[in-house]
C-alpha cells in the first residue's frame, strides 16, 4: 500500500496529468467528447482551467478549484463522463486483452487508474508547469512549434 497523500490547500492550483490505459490514442480522435466531459464537470464543480494540452494518449493541465477538496472528484467526473460517452466499439477496442474482472470495472481499459498531481507552490512553480504544458506537443514530436498544436490553451 502506498503512503502517498494528496494535499488540499485553499487558493492553490494543481498540475494534473491524466493518461489513457496502455497509452491508447483515444483523446484527439474523441476531442469533442473530451471537451463535453470537461464542460459537464465544470457544470458540477467550480474550477478554472489555467492551462491545458491534450495529446493523443494523455493530457496535462493546471486547474484551480474553488474547493480544493474537490479536485479528485473533478478528475473522476471528467474520466467517467468521457468513458460513458464513448461508443461501444471504442470502449470494447480499448478494453481488449483485459481480464474479465478488469473489463467489468468500467474505467479499466480507458484511463490509467491513477493520475499525477502536483500542488503548485508559487508563481515560479506555476510558470514552469505552464511552460512544460506549452511545449509538450513539441517534446512528443507532434509539431515543430508549440503554437502549431491546436489542442492546447496556448494555440
Amino acid at each position: 500500500m502506498s503512503n502517498y497523500k494528496r494535499i488540499f490547500l485553499d487558493g492553490h492550483s494543481y498540475y494534473i496529468t491524466m493518461v489513457t490505459y496502455r497509452r491508447a490514442p483515444l483523446l484527439i480522435e474523441n476531442i469533442d467528447l473530451l471537451r463535453e466531459s470537461f464542460k459537464r464537470s465544470k457544470q458540477r464543480y467550480a474550477f478554472g482551467i489555467d492551462a491545458i494540452i491534450i495529446l493523443p494518449d494523455h493530457l496535462h493541465m493546471i486547474i484551480t478549484p474553488e474547493n480544493p477538496d474537490e479536485y479528485p472528484k473533478i478528475i473522476s467526473h471528467i474520466k467517467r463522463s468521457f468513458v460513458y460517452g464513448l461508443d461501444k466499439t471504442s470502449r470494447d477496442h480499448a478494453r481488449m486483452g483485459l481480464s474479465r474482472s478488469s473489463y467489468q470495472r468500467k474505467l479499466a481499459g480507458i484511463w490509467q487508474k491513477r493520475y499525477y498531481e502536483h500542488t503548485i507552490r508559487d508563481q515560479k512553480d506555476w510558470d514552469e508547469k505552464a511552460e512544460y504544458i506549452r511545449h509538450n506537443a513539441v517534446k512528443h514530436g507532434l509539431v515543430e512549434a508549440w503554437n502549431d498544436w491546436k489542442f492546447s490553451s496556448f494555440a
